[in-house]
């Protein structure tokens, strides 16, 4: 009984909640307001709801941290080593996501055309782990980070639509 009347009060509160926290960072500019990778979207609605927190170098720097979670649930969706893996070659841990994400760039974007769409792939990483290591966090730079890495998910969620 008490859930007939507090659950649909609940809803609200949870929608609220979703879009208070959608509003402090980037979205996306496709209608969806998420990218339908169960583990990538867990992992930005974590960012999301630690960045609308974080008020000390301790949270920014584990801003950096959940950045890295998501670059690490990219990496688990987007490889796969049917595709990715080049022959003689070992199948990378998942937490080795600069080089798993920077070899599906290579599949995604080859070419000399495309060095630009890799380097942003690589520099999101190196950007991701450089918020994640510094001792001298701000909001500015933790903020960048979050924007970088939830663009580059839904960059390789249209690369994987258009596949």
């Amino acid at each position: 009984m008490i859930v007939t009347w507090f659950e649909p009060l609940q809803e609200q509160l949870e929608a609220r909640e979703d879009s208070a926290l959608a509003g402090e960072l980037v979205a996306p500019v496709t209608p969806a307001q998420r990218m339908g990778w169960p583990s990538v979207d867990t992992e930005v609605q974590e960012l999301r709801r630690h960045f609308h927190t974080a008020r000390t170098v301790q949270d920014y720097r584990n801003i950096g941290n959940d950045c890295v979670a998501v670059l690490e649930a990219l990496s688990a969706t987007v490889y796969d080593a049917a595709l990715h893996l080049r022959e003689g070659e070992i199948e990378p841990a998942v937490a080795q996501t600069k080089q798993r994400l920077e070899r599906y760039a290579d599949v995604a974007f080859p070419g000399p055309g495309n060095e630009q769409m890799r380097a942003l792939v690589k520099k999101t990483i190196e950007f991701a782990q450089a918020v994640k290591h510094n001792p001298n966090g701000t909001r500015v730079r933790a903020g960048i980070a979050a924007d970088a890495v939830i663009q580059l998910a839904n960059i390789l969620r249209r690369i994987a639509d258009n596949a």
